[in-house]
C-alpha cells in the first residue's frame, strides 16, 4: 500500500486543510515508530525505510489486512489534533490503538522474536 493512497483516502472521506507533504510526514513518522517498536525487535528485519516519505509512492510497511485502518485511524488523529479537536482526537487515537494493536499481535505471533544478549550454559 502506497503512502498516497491512505492519503487520498482521507481527504476524500474527510476533507482537511493539511497539505500532502505533511500527512507525508506523519505517515513516515509513524512507520518510523513501527518500525522501531515491533519490526526491528525481531530477526528476519529488512532494511530500514527511507528517512522521509516525499512522493507518496513509497509503501508502507504495515500491509493489508491491517494498514489501511491502521494509517487512516492516524491521519485523522492528527488532523483533529492540529485542529484542537481533543474528543475527536481521542477517538480516533482509540481506533488507531486498537489497530495498531491487533497488527502488532500478529506480527508477533508470526516472526521469530530477535535474539537477547549472549547468555551461556
Amino acid at each position: 500500500m502506497k503512502a498516497m493512497d491512505i492519503i487520498e483516502r482521507l481527504d476524500l472521506l474527510e476533507p482537511n486543510d493539511y497539505s500532502p507533504e505533511q500527512k507525508l510526514r506523519w505517515l513516515c513518522s509513524l512507520d518510523g515508530r513501527i518500525y522501531r517498536e515491533v519490526i526491528k525487535t525481531h530477526e528476519d528485519v529488512w532494511s530500514p525505510f527511507p528517512e522521509s516519505y516525499t512522493s507518496g509512492e513509497e509503501e508502507l510497511l504495515v500491509g493489508e489486512p491491517y494498514g489501511e485502518d491502521l494509517y487512516y485511524y492516524y491521519l485523522q488523529a492528527m488532523v483533529a489534533a492540529e485542529n484542537g479537536e481533543t474528543q475527536r482526537y481521542n477517538k480516533r487515537m482509540t481506533l488507531f490503538n486498537s489497530a495498531y494493536q491487533g497488527w502488532a499481535n500478529w506480527y508477533n505471533r508470526s516472526h521469530r522474536p530477535a535474539a537477547r544478549g549472549g547468555f551461556r550454559f
